[in-house]
């Protein structure tokens, strides 16, 4: 099988679990947000800054660099010794973050400024060894072009986040407990447990011994090799994501120095970040999938000095991300009302969903552009262009949001998006000729999209005068039929394409 297939079909896979994880997440905030309500779901979301800076401390840039060592290492037992390496890495230091993140919560949840964030903050530091395992061994099975294990362990971990918050409903309302957004923390322990499960059985049925003298052998100089890229990875990764931290806890702040009181301002911060924000990035998944194996491919590439195939690659990645990113515009447009109000019974969700819908396009070329830059070894530009970005949104958080409301941070969204893909692509333009097609990448896409969308309108004003329209059940179904019959229509114009790209990668 070719590197190209490996691409694509690799791809496919995590795609699919992907989209598989995805749906199950969707379900999973459908139901916590019925059950903690907007204002709950607003606490819980805010523990996640936090959560993710202490993260990135553990192991921000490990995956990344053990992705691309194991993808350089034709050694399977060379490969096996890295991974080692970067377990012992990470859990030193994950180990010592869960336990600042548990004994100092109080202290976070005040700099959050919501006291009840202490005790979710506090529970939360459990998952934090796990998360890095997970990530680690996520790093190393997509350097091995291996993707099914990362494809299972993340549907896993949603199956078990789903499952574990239905029992732990029926245990609370069984006993008469309040669900709190404690219920969604205990969840996302138990989803974590799973996954590391999961990662140890693989890693175990690899062939060698974790604790075999030849695994241990020149560790340090792997440990070494590891530090010497990721350092630099994380270092950027905690930067970036200490100001995406500031970022996210800034938007409550702003929204009540715009008048809102704190309640309403923590209620629209739960929407926003719980249900827009989630369903914006739901297609995501696909340029996720295609970053994922982007990355290492474009190492291997750029390390042999094949720049034909980081070209093809490149061509491909603008393309698909165009595609899908115009595509998810019209159907955010068409059914953001109806995922809004009648799925999470928040009309005003509805409305994010249709305004946030034109980054899309946006932000999955920021994603791919991303792992291109990151396979080519322009690790530092890619943090610049980063950073540029939340700085620009800080900025229209503090200067505008106080005057203009939430509206003002979209705008932010939108600047920072465009300045992000022109960087990215300007540097990507200097390694590689890219050669982009209005008529492929735009104008077709577009014309795809009017006659799917023109289809779902009369099927949709077909059956609205049925007289069975009022009933749930109908409602639901002619709405999901119909965006069963816009997919199927635009992305049978858009096959004709992908053959061709397809052709061009074997």
């Amino acid at each position: 099988m070719s590197k190209q297939t490996t691409i694509i079909l690799g791809t496919i896979m995590l795609t699919f679990s992907g989209i598989a994880s995805r749906v199950i997440g969707f379900l999973y905030r459908i139901f916590l947000s019925n059950l903690i309500g907007a204002k709950g779901l607003g606490l819980f979301q805010m523990i996640f800054p936090v959560l993710a800076f202490f993260i990135s401390l553990s192991c921000g840039g490990i995956q990344t660099a053990v992705s691309r060592f194991v993808a350089e290492s034709k050694d399977l037992k060379k490969s096996f010794s890295i991974f080692t390496a970067s377990i012992i890495m990470s859990e030193f230091l994950a180990v010592i973050a869960s336990f600042i993140m548990y004994f100092f919560s109080n202290v976070l949840a005040s700099f959050l400024g919501e006291p009840n964030c202490a005790v979710l903050l506090k529970y939360a530091s459990y998952t934090i060894p796990m998360t890095v395992l997970h990530a680690c061994t996520v790093g190393f099975y997509l350097g091995l072009k291996k993707p099914l294990i990362p494809s299972i362990a993340q549907v896993l971990e949603q199956v078990f986040k789903l499952a574990s918050l239905f029992i732990f409903y029926v245990i609370f309302t069984s006993k008469g407990y309040a669900l709190t957004p404690k219920v969604a923390v205990f969840s996302l322990i138990l989803s974590e447990i799973a996954g590391t499960v999961y990662c140890i059985l693989v890693v175990s049925n690899y062939g060698i011994s974790f604790f075999s003298k030849d695994n241990f052998s020149n560790i340090f100089s792997k440990m070494k090799m590891l530090f010497n890229v990721s350092y630099v990875l994380t270092l950027n990764k905690i930067l970036l994501t200490f100001f995406q931290s500031a970022e996210a806890i800034l938007i409550p702040f702003m929204l009540v120095k715009y008048g809102l009181s704190s309640n309403s301002a923590l209620t629209l911060y739960g929407i926003l970040a719980g249900i827009t924000l989630p369903v914006i990035t739901f297609p995501s998944a696909i340029s996720n999938s295609i970053a994922m194996m982007i990355m290492p491919t474009i190492a291997d590439a750029n390390v042999s000095g094949n720049k034909e195939k980081i070209k093809i690659t490149t061509n491909f990645t603008i393309w698909f991300s165009l595609v899908t990113g115009i595509f998810c515009i019209g159907f955010f447009i068409f059914f953001g009302d109806f995922i809004g109000k009648d799925i999470f019974g928040h009309a005003s969700a509805g409305s994010y969903i249709k305004t946030l819908s034109w980054l899309c396009p946006l932000m999955y070329m920021s994603i791919s552009f991303g792992s291109i830059l990151h396979g080519l070894g322009k690790t530092t530009a890619a943090f610049i262009h980063n950073m540029a970005a939340i700085i620009i949104r800080l900025l229209f958080l503090l200067l505008l949001v106080p005057f203009y409301g939430i509206k003002a941070y979209f705008w932010g969204m939108l600047l920072s998006e465009l300045i992000t893909v022109s960087l990215h692509l300007r540097y990507i333009s200097k390694e590689v000729a890219v050669n982009f097609s209005p008529v492929a990448n735009i104008i077709k896409p577009v014309i795809w999209l009017t006659l799917s969308l023109t289809t779902g309108y009369i099927f949709i004003h077909i059956f609205s005068g049925s007289s069975t329209s009022h009933s749930l059940i109908f409602n639901y179904g002619s709405q999901f039929l119909c965006a069963i019959i816009i997919s199927l229509i635009f992305f049978s114009f858009a096959y004709k394409q992908w053959q061709k790209f397809k052709n061009l990668l074997n």
